[in-house]
């Protein structure tokens, strides 16, 4: 294994409701196939590695305990022993897992899942010394109906002294969430669940639900007084956009089926006798369990969203929301009885859930982001948090000075990450209609002493288009715009410059007012909240126009920029130059057969090396014609499937090829007719790149594969092109899941390497070569 560790992990919550979770200052969520852990400093410090498909629901069942379930229809538990460690999977399911919960039960821990086949299953985990076993003791179908989500919770009163004599695995009750619009409460009987009431009220699905024992401290105000200590609340909320209260409390006295509706009438009667005041009171549901007799009662009903309920949870003795409408809400009861908004902490999207702990409420939203506020006195102040692409990440790359990172995704965002103090996103420059595939940045020429930091782009459409940066990101030269808008119904980032100000080209501008300015720009010294993000768009310069259909490939030197779309002809599998000056077009290349997967300019701009999917490479040379590069050299069946990626050497020496057949192959560029050096790896090769210095005279290469897995390679002997290469792989905890799309290295002093996947992650990774 080579030295490395793990310098940014940036990826998106997944988009389910229950994809989230906290506990003591550490928050984990569903990230892909991951489980993504956190701490409140902004940082991801760790992705937990085992499901086969998107991670749905995570719940921990204490500090070092979580459970997590999967679309791969298993759940995990993870336990933290000196890191964290799957220790069992849960099978059974034949449908995606959508909700869990768990719950410690004496030395052990029962667990129960629900998942789209109809079915709940529930499973008991033992501890006998140091013996361990789980063992799945029940399966309860649901009928045509879904459970949209599932809480465990004792009974009420229980306590573990108390009910020292008791069965306590059956001192448990399950409660369900349903799309039948009731919420289900399941009591245990003989290590066997059974439907014990079922709560209607819910005009619409049940969406969440969330038990809450009842302590002094939680009975303090008019609008609890007369709940009391051992009291089980249940929160629900819907799609109805209510959520309602159900008390759950232990009754004095035996009754028989029936007698709680029979003492309800004759109540009723009694209060309308001659001379009574009439009291209506909610219906009380009686259930039994082996730990005795209980009722259950519809509490409270909480107004206060403007769409569908996604989330409830308690915390911290507080009830937090979340909803469809974008706001997550704190609720307390007041001095008069009512139950009322706490806090109202706005998002700009609409939440999936929302997760009170101890440093504050976290939250996420539809479209993966994660909101952090912290409680400040009577203040709520929103802080940062993890931010990262909720889709495959296609491209990435460097800077010329390796300051700033850029990456594209098929989210339709391209975001820039620097380092301060760690990495972190400090902008989102292109938040496009169509789904992201490609970029580069221009690189400044020889006889420019600075450059406007600038790129070129590409998405699933037939336009190239070209960014400026910002002033933040221009080293103060004023010729660049303050910020950037989309106007409604438009793709075009305008340049948004102040109302006195001219601008080099008007076409784009947009005027602003200088208060608003000196509010866009308050916060570029800092790390940005991501609503602030989305205010950070840069400035389009130029729309490349020539390829019929989607563009899938991007290369830049200095002077010319080479792009390449799709293409199941010879026609249109051509390369189109445009140069960087005035972005006019400089020709086209022709050479292949298919699809031009990547394009690379040597590091002395002498060549341009392409590769195709008809698995070929063509080299062109740099020519003082009217179109700069020539066609020189073009091996065809290079290799034996489609060749991915391509990479030159820092000195220009010689360069590589990726193939799905397994193989990098190196050629010399100055015998392009001599058979290359042929290294094999265990999977196919999906991107390779050359580090850009020696490493104390040796030559650095890394390679990764389709399945995820990342190589660092170090030349040995003295050959123009190396024959022998030392590999050495990335930890698996810290590379990837899924195909690699592109590895790059950072042009610094640091062996610092960027990759990028179908995972979603974005990873730097320091490395020892």
């Amino acid at each position: 294994m080579a030295s490395a560790h793990s310098e940014l992990v940036a990826v998106a919550c997944n988009r389910t409701a229950h994809a989230l979770d906290t506990t003591h200052c550490v928050a984990a969520f569903g990230a892909g196939n991951y489980v993504a852990l956190y701490r409140p400093n902004n940082s991801v410090f760790a992705t937990l590695r085992g499901h086969t498909d998107r991670v749905n629901c995570v719940r921990f069942v204490s500090e070092h305990v979580l459970v997590s379930g999967s679309a791969d229809g298993t759940a995990r538990v993870w336990t933290n022993d000196d890191g964290w460690q799957c220790t069992h999977v849960l099978e059974g399911h034949e449908g995606p897992i959508v909700a869990l919960a768990s719950l410690h039960v004496g030395s052990g821990m029962v667990t129960v899942t629900a998942a789209t086949d109809g079915t709940m299953r529930v499973y008991e985990y033992e501890t006998a010394g140091k013996e361990e076993s789980v063992a799945a003791r029940q399966v309860i179908s649901v009928g045509a109906h879904t459970a949209l989500d599932v809480a465990l919770a004792h009974v009420p009163g229980f306590s573990s002294e108390s009910d020292a004599g008791s069965d306590a695995g059956s001192a448990i009750m399950l409660a369900t969430g349903s799309t039948d619009g009731r919420v289900h409460i399941y009591a245990r009987h003989t290590c066997e669940f059974t439907r014990a009431v079922s709560l209607e009220g819910h005009e619409d699905w049940v969406t969440s639900v969330s038990f809450q024992r009842v302590s002094s401290s939680l009975a303090n105000t008019s609008a609890t007084s007369h709940w009391r200590s051992g009291d089980v609340v249940l929160a629900s909320g819907s799609q109805d956009k209510h959520v309602r209260l159900w008390r759950i409390w232990r009754t004095q006295n035996t009754t028989v089926a029936g007698d709680a509706d029979r003492r309800a009438a004759q109540a009723l009667l009694d209060a309308s006798a001659p001379g009574s005041e009439l009291a209506l009171r909610p219906r009380e549901h009686e259930f039994t369990t082996q730990s005795g007799q209980f009722a259950a009662a519809s509490d409270a009903v909480l107004e206060g969203h403007e769409a569908w309920v996604h989330s409830v949870s308690w915390g911290c003795g507080e009830l937090v929301t979340a909803g469809a409408d974008g706001v997550a809400l704190v609720w307390a009861g007041d001095e008069e009885g009512v139950w009322a908004t706490r806090a109202r902490l706005g998002a700009d999207a609409g939440l999936l859930g929302a997760r009170m702990g101890d440093v504050g409420v976290v939250a996420w939203s539809i479209n993966g982001s994660l909101h952090a506020w912290t409680h400040e006195g009577d203040a709520w102040t929103p802080r940062a948090a993890p931010t990262g692409h909720f889709g495959a990440v296609r491209d990435a790359c460097w800077s010329a000075d390796g300051e700033y990172l850029l990456t594209v995704s098929a989210d339709q965002t391209a975001r820039v990450w620097a380092h301060k103090n760690e990495w972190h996103e400090v902008a989102r420059p292109q938040i496009h209609g169509y789904d992201m595939q490609c970029a580069a940045f221009v690189p400044a020429s020889e006889t420019e002493s600075e450059k406007m930091l600038q790129y070129v782009a590409g998405a699933e459409e037939k336009v190239v288009r070209v960014f400026n940066a910002t002033q933040a990101f221009a080293s103060g030269n004023t010729a660049s715009a303050l910020t950037a808008a989309v106007p409604a119904l438009g793709l075009t980032n305008k340049a948004v410059v102040a109302s006195n100000e001219t601008f080099p080209d008007d076409r784009y501008a947009v005027r602003r007012t200088h208060a608003d300015i000196a509010q866009m720009d308050s916060t570029s010294n800092s790390v940005l909240l991501d609503a602030q993000l989305r205010h950070t768009l840069w400035p389009e310069a130029d729309k490349l126009y020539g390829h019929p259909y989607e563009i899938y490939a991007i290369a830049a030197s200095s002077s010319v920029v080479a792009t390449s779309c799709r293409a199941s002809s010879e026609r249109h599998a051509c390369i189109r130059l445009y140069w960087t000056h005035n972005w006019q077009p400089a020709g086209t290349l022709t050479a292949h057969l298919l699809t031009v997967t990547r394009m690379q300019f040597s590091p002395n701009e002498k060549y341009l090396l392409s590769a195709s999917r008809d698995r070929s490479w063509a080299l062109f040379e740099r020519t003082q014609e009217d179109v700069p590069y020539k066609l020189v050299h073009h091996q065809i069946k290079a290799h034996a499937r489609i060749v991915w990626d391509v990479a030159w050497s820092h000195d220009s020496m010689f360069f590589a090829t990726a193939s799905r057949d397994k193989s990098v192959k190196l050629w010399n560029v100055d015998a392009l007719g001599d058979a290359p050096v042929t290294l094999a790896f265990p999977g196919p090769v999906t991107s390779v790149a050359f580090a850009h210095m020696l490493s104390e005279g040796r030559y650095v290469m890394a390679a990764a594969l389709e399945n995820g897995r990342v190589f660092v390679l170090t030349s040995s002997g003295s050959q123009k092109v190396p024959t022998s290469w030392q590999p050495k792989e990335i930890p698996r905890d810290i590379a990837h899941t899924s195909t690699v799309h592109r590895i790059a290295w950072r042009p610094t002093s640091l062996w610092q390497l960027a990759t990028v996947s179908d995972d979603q992650t974005v990873r730097i990774t320091s490395v020892n070569p």
